[in-house]
Order: C-alpha cells, then sequence, then structure tokens
C-alpha cells in the first residue's frame, strides 16, 4: 500500500515535514510505501530520505549505479527539491523495493523552470507512478517477477532517461535499456502484460 497527502484528514500532527513541503509548493505528494513514510529524515534543506545516503538527490547517477551494483539493497525511499546554480534544480522521487528502482528528476524551484508547466509535469508523473506501482504489486502478487529482479526507470530532464529489468544473476553492464520514447504507456503494458501472463521472463531481458 502506498500514501500520499491525500490520504491524511489535514491535522497538523498527521502530516509529516516531507508531505508538508510539498504542500507548501502546491505539489502532490508522491506515492511512498506506507512503511517507508515514518522514516523520512530530513537529510537536506528540502530534501527527506529513509536512509542515509551519501549523495544529494541531485546525483541521480549515484542512486541508479548503487541499485544496479547492489541487488540486495534494503527498500528505501527519497523525496524532495535539490539542486545547484540558478537553475539546476529539481523535484527528487525515488524509491527501491523488491520489484522496483524508480528514480524521477524533474525541474522545480529554477529561475528559468516555468512553475505552472513544471506543476503539471510533476503532478503528472507522480499519478503514473502510482499506478506502475500498484500495476508491479499485483505482478508480484501472481507471482509473475522473478525473484531478485527490478524494473529499474530513470526518468530525468537532466540526464539519462530510459528503462529495463535488472537482476537475475546478470551483470547490469549487460542489459540494454529501452528507448525514453513513449516509455511511460510502454511500461504499464508490459507490467499488465506480465500480470495477466501475456509475457514471461526470458533467460536473459531484452530490450523491447
Amino acid at each position: 500500500m502506498t500514501i500520499s497527502l491525500h490520504d491524511f484528514d489535514g491535522s497538523a500532527a498527521a502530516v509529516s515535514p516531507a508531505q508538508a513541503l510539498y504542500a507548501a509548493e502546491n505539489l502532490p505528494f508522491p506515492p511512498i510505501p506506507e512503511q517507508l513514510v515514518t522514516s523520512l529524515k530530513a537529510q537536506g534543506p528540502s530534501w527527506y530520505a529513509t536512509r542515509l545516503v551519501t549523495s544529494t538527490p541531485y546525483d541521480l547517477e549515484h542512486f541508479s549505479l548503487e541499485v544496479e551494483t547492489q541487488p540486495d539493497l534494503p527498500d528505501y525511499a527519497v523525496v524532495g527539491f535539490d539542486g545547484f546554480g540558478t537553475n539546476s534544480w529539481a523535484a527528487h522521487y525515488y524509491v527501491v523495493n523488491k520489484s522496483l528502482a524508480l528514480f524521477i528528476q524533474l525541474p522545480w524551484g529554477g529561475a528559468y523552470t516555468e512553475p505552472v508547466q513544471a506543476r503539471q509535469d510533476i503532478a503528472a508523473m507522480v499519478d503514473w507512478a502510482a499506478k506502475l506501482q500498484s500495476k508491479l504489486e499485483q505482478a508480484e502478487l501472481l507471482h509473475r517477477i522473478p525473484q531478485g529482479v527490478r524494473l529499474e526507470v530513470i526518468a530525468s530532464r537532466f540526464g539519462r532517461a530510459g528503462w529495463r529489468w535488472i537482476g537475475g544473476g546478470l551483470d547490469a553492464a549487460t542489459i540494454p535499456w529501452n528507448s525514453p520514447a513513449g516509455m511511460l504507456d510502454a511500461m504499464l503494458s508490459e507490467v499488465d502484460e506480465l500480470a495477466d501472463g501475456r509475457r514471461s521472463f526470458q533467460a536473459k531481458p531484452e530490450a523491447s
């Protein structure tokens, strides 16, 4: 189960500092697994994580490399705003669990960022992420995802973007990335196909 700011009754006691941060920016709080929300702690002026990390969220590559080289990485989440300079600022939403390594980095807070469009982009991505997690949970319940396999997703406007399945005893460096073009719909369709048995994992994940 995941929760967002809308799941709370609006009392000050119910809303965590991380959720209040998003509410102050009039942004939807990203879907975080319920068991992780209470572990979010401030690790920077405007960002939170459920564990100590050795990099700020803006260095997305640090987090992607970590999950690619540490298949037994425990579940965690990172949310908030981070960046540098006048326009290199972003809203970050990272969540890693048994079947998913999701890294979303979208413009927010930069001097030249148009807030109305940026807010719409973030809201749309949050909605998509909730759908993806729900579909993955269903596929897990049906035992459609092999043990140790994760869907890795990078959705960033500041660097590499794409998606692939990693794990299963394979070296992540040998697994090709699927193109970011149309990737949001493609992922939802592929997980649907897994859940209803129209798709299964090959011995080696392949780009589609």
